[in-house]
């Protein structure tokens, strides 16, 4: 692991929410009551996982893709999650990030959340509740040297329990725009040189507004010559 590395998994680690986690009876995560996952006296176990273009669960690993996902509050994120035991499933700490190998440059996310628990004795980020994932904001492209997709990134996940255990994945991974009726859009304002400001047409390319008009305000003659 570089310096770069393990300079961004201890600023995952000391990274914190706005509040600091609610105390037992202050709502329904620090209510929560849910059994514990695995074994107390266990190290931590933890998988990454990712919403797919369809929603779907993925399990992510160094090499896999991952999808560019439209989100309620417009632009495209990557929905980072985790599937773990061996934790207290209450009040779980995740953070993600992802990280421009060329500038360095990181964007992260840091949710407190209740495992969903499964039959196999692990819990996970909810398929159905987009606020149990790591909700890493890539595009509006403003960060990025190259393109945000089909190029490798560095996805850092890290789960930390209530009790303190902590574990950390660090892995390359290629953001992809497969999100279907939505590929075009996010090809446009997830491209190495988008510019703010621009208008992402979703069944083209990337619109100039200072090149969109003539000198005098009015379209350009479309064929190119003289009237």
């Amino acid at each position: 692991m570089d310096k770069r590395s393990v300079a961004l998994v201890l600023a995952l680690a000391a990274c914190s929410s706005p509040s600091p986690p609610p105390e037992p009876d202050a709502g329904p995560i620090g209510g929560c009551k849910l059994a514990y996952l695995g074994d107390p006296s266990a190290e931590p176990i933890m998988e990454v996982i990712a919403l797919g273009p369809g929603g779907e669960l993925q399990p992510i690993s160094d090499g896999s893709s991952i999808s560019l996902i439209f989100p309620p509050q417009g632009g495209r994120v990557v929905f980072a999650g985790v599937r773990a035991t061996n934790v207290d499933p209450c009040a779980v700490r995740v953070a993600g990030a992802l990280r421009d190998p060329v500038t360095k440059q990181v964007r992260l996310d840091t949710r407190i959340i209740n495992l969903e628990p499964t039959d196999d004795g692990h819990g996970r980020s909810a398929p159905t509740d987009i606020s149990t994932f790591s909700n890493i904001a890539a595009c509006p492209n403003q960060w990025a040297e190259e393109d945000l997709f089909d190029k490798p990134y560095e996805l850092t996940v890290s789960l930390t329990d209530r009790d303190g255990k902590k574990v950390t994945k660090i892995m390359t991974v290629t953001p992809r725009c497969d999100e279907p009726g939505y590929e075009a859009e996010c090809l446009c304002m997830c491209a190495g040189d988008y510019v703010l400001g621009m208008q992402c047409d979703p069944d083209a390319g990337p619109i100039d507004p200072d090149l969109d008009a003539g000198a005098d305000g009015d379209p350009p003659d479309a064929s190119g010559g003289s009237p």
